[in-house]
């Protein structure tokens, strides 16, 4: 029992060499998105950080507790900025606009925003926003809606993707 069992397996391992005609690569044309990158330059983009009025909250994302004050970002656009001294009528306080921001950590007074590609140190007061430094280039660049990584795209190092939009 134990020679068949090895002859089979020998058979089986060497099955697994032969050519077949389905192991050819295939040559086909490239398959291009349908979408096109919506760009800004980085001067630009770098400027986008403000602070605005409160205003309503429309689509929110993840809430921060840091002490008495309470951030809640706005998907994409920026975060709310409330006052819970009385955690029973929480005053909306500020919106800091923030394009295609998606998260934020705060530590020892330090505000670090994900800034689409960029990582960003600030410090914020009701008046005001300090940036104390920007990595570049920290996160991936935005994908295509279709799947097609951004460096499919002719795109230069200055220019940041902000959207995609439909060739069709």
């Amino acid at each position: 029992m134990k020679k068949f069992l090895l002859l089979l397996s020998i058979g089986l391992v060497f099955q697994s060499c032969w050519y077949h005609p389905d192991d050819e690569p295939m040559n086909v044309d490239p398959i291009e998105s349908s979408f096109k990158p919506v760009t800004v330059d980085r001067e630009t983009f770098e400027s986008t950080i403000a602070i605005g009025a409160p205003r309503d909250i429309e689509e929110a994302g993840k809430i921060y507790v840091n002490g008495d004050m309470v951030f809640i970002n706005e998907l994409n656009k920026g975060f709310h900025v409330l006052d819970n001294r009385d955690p029973k009528n929480p005053k909306n306080i500020s919106f800091i606009e923030i394009p295609l921001a998606t998260d934020l950590a705060i530590r020892n007074n330090t505000i670090y925003v994900h800034h689409a590609v960029d990582l960003v140190a600030m410090r914020y007061n009701t008046t005001s926003i300090e940036i104390l430094h920007r990595e570049r280039n920290v996160f991936p660049r935005l994908n295509s809606p279709d799947g097609f990584p951004a460096e499919d795209f002719d795109l230069n190092e200055n220019q940041i993707i902000i959207g995609y939009q439909s060739l069709n």
